[in-house]
């Protein structure tokens, strides 16, 4: 439980940081060039009129809330767990406003649409992230393509695990729970990762993250 407590401040910021991109092209004005989320979401969501405007309201304040919380800890007096207390009572409530505007399907829509926006943010930048590994590994551009969302979707679990249990007091039964969770992660990714790489790039994919581990030490 020590790194899992370790990577939730490292992560949350970032997921903090995602969140608030992602509401804040809502905050948009309608004549701006970047695409608008909310006109987006009555599309994909099937939503009327009414449901538009109650939709592009609660986002806009969702986002507003969130710039506010992060300028909050941007002093000397910054506090990682109010952030992540504060982050977590914001979408709760953010959530159940949303439930009161949307129908249950909607909304379980809305959720799905959201997860993959978020694995496709995540997808992209680990492919970036790919692209460096890629000359001291010898991946093809083949195999880039295929170990991103391999990586994207572990990462995605490992850091929903630690949001969903950040700021808890857990028993020692829940932790051990975490951990078998987020080994079978780890181990779900490693198998797919050996079927991808031919056993010389994944000698050299160990070896290197082998060196990255290092040089955090």
């Amino acid at each position: 439980m020590g790194k899992l407590l370790s990577f939730q401040i490292t992560h949350l910021f970032f997921l903090c940081a995602l969140l608030v991109s992602l509401t804040a092209v809502a905050g948009e004005k309608p004549d701006s060039n970047s695409d608008n989320i909310t006109e987006i979401l009555a599309q994909e969501l099937k939503l009327d009129d009414q449901q538009t405007q109650q939709m592009r309201a609660a986002m806009e304040k969702f986002g507003a809330q969130l710039e506010k919380l992060l300028e909050e800890q941007e002093g000397e007096d910054a506090d990682p767990e109010k952030l992540i207390q504060g982050v977590k009572q914001t979408q709760d409530a953010h959530n159940k406003e949303l439930q009161n505007i949307l129908s249950k399907d909607q909304f379980k829509a809305y959720e799905e649409l959201k997860e993959k926006t978020i694995k496709g943010v995540f997808a992209d930048l680990v492919e970036i992230q790919l692209m460096d590994i890629q000359p001291k590994t010898s991946l093809t551009n083949e195999q880039v393509s295929q170990l991103a969302p391999v990586l994207a979707d572990s990462k995605y679990k490992i850091i929903k695990i630690a949001w969903e249990n950040a700021g808890k007091r857990l028993r020692v039964t829940q932790k051990i729970g975490i951990a078998k969770k987020l080994k079978g992660i780890q181990r779900d990714a490693r198998a797919e990762i050996e079927k991808i790489l031919t056993p010389e790039q994944l000698q050299a994919w160990d070896k290197y993250k082998e060196e990255q581990q290092q040089k955090k030490k």
